[in-house]
């Protein structure tokens, strides 16, 4: 299916570059071609690793449309080409592996009312608020903390229901429900586990334009049978220059455990940021993370700055230090350019 939806998707993003002339093109709002908007991203990143041997690659490449044709057809599109290695661990003259064509997201959006939408498809779980928003260029570090993605379900298919208030007085809501298998699933390089049944609800809390607190609530069942379920609390701060945000969720596993290293995972994270002049910014953050019962709980530090020539594009520089535990991120040296386009 995504090698289908790969080229259909090229294709519809070329032809709406021919036809910028009417419409125009924005750099990180891509093109308007009549009710439909077709943009992506991209990021390019390098890992220097302590030990072993570093790599070079196109993380994602991703192509999405939006439509917006009525108040019940309101579709989206979200596909990419991922983890393409241009210099292949073991060799830094081999040339890499051929990276994954995946569909991140095919939904519609029905718009019940001002307040409620009905989304069907295949969408982003909404735990945390890393992963929902996951592009490179508007994510704070190009290494991803483990707790924004190892122990949930990143995906789900079926439906959403998602309620904000106009007024913004009241938090917003969003329950979900997949009753089977996920859509168009991704290949087992990229994912830890692959679940047949996913619910939950995420409960968002405005503290102020950029500013919420989130409570996130799920349960989801693999293919072995295990049931999961996960509490979680995201928030994120803004102090004039400074920005705090952070994660934490715990996840308590069931039914067919036996043998399994996983039980009762949990981790979390903190990060700091402080924009020192309009382009440039730096930032850390500190993690713990347990996803298996005979290994201490993963400690990570991480040291980055970024340059930002552009609300669009941005340069990060990054140094993570393994403190503690089983690595779950490697030490290392990673750099990444990413843009929104």
């Amino acid at each position: 299916m995504t090698r289908l939806i790969w080229p259909i998707a090229i294709t519809l993003f070329l032809a709406s570059a021919t036809a910028h002339g009417q419409t125009g093109y924005q750099l990180g709002h891509g093109y308007d071609l009549g009710p439909f908007n077709f943009g992506g991203y991209g990021a390019v990143a390098a890992y220097v690793p302590d030990r072993g041997s570093g790599t070079i690659s196109a993380e994602d490449i991703s192509l999405f449309a939006t439509g917006h044709i009525s108040q019940l057809f309101n579709p989206f599109i979200e596909a990419e080409l991922t983890h393409l290695d241009f210099v292949h661990p073991g060799s830094s003259h081999s040339s890499g592996d051929s990276g994954s064509l995946v569909l991140e997201r095919l939904y519609d959006d029905m718009n019940l009312t001002d307040s409620f939408t009905l989304r069907l498809g295949k969408m982003l779980a909404p735990v945390g608020e890393w992963n929902e928003i996951h592009a490179a260029p508007l994510v704070l570090t190009a290494v991803r903390p483990a707790v924004t993605y190892r122990n949930f379900s990143e995906y789900l298919t079926g439906a959403s229901l998602l309620y904000s208030n106009p007024n913004g007085s009241v938090p917003d809501l969003q329950f979900y429900w997949q009753p089977d298998r996920e859509f168009s699933e991704r290949p087992s390089t990229l994912t830890f586990h692959t679940y047949k049944m996913v619910e939950g609800l995420h409960v968002k809390f405005p503290i102020s334009l950029l500013d919420q607190i989130g409570v996130s609530v799920q349960h989801s069942q693999d293919f072995q049978g295990v049931d999961q379920a996960l509490v979680g609390i995201d928030f994120k701060y803004t102090l004039q220059k400074l920005t705090l945000q952070g994660e934490w969720t715990y996840s308590a596993l069931s039914g067919r455990t036996s043998g399994l290293v996983r039980k009762n995972e949990w981790g979390g994270y903190l990060a700091a940021s402080y924009n020192f002049a309009e382009e440039w910014s730096a930032y850390s953050w500190y993690e713990e993370f347990s996803n298996r019962t005979s290994f201490a709980a993963a400690r990570d530090l991480l040291f980055g700055v970024a340059y930002r020539p552009d609300a669009a594009i941005v340069i990060k520089l990054e140094y993570l230090q393994n403190i503690g535990g089983k690595p779950v991120n490697p030490t290392g040296l990673f750099a990444s350019w990413s843009v929104l386009f």
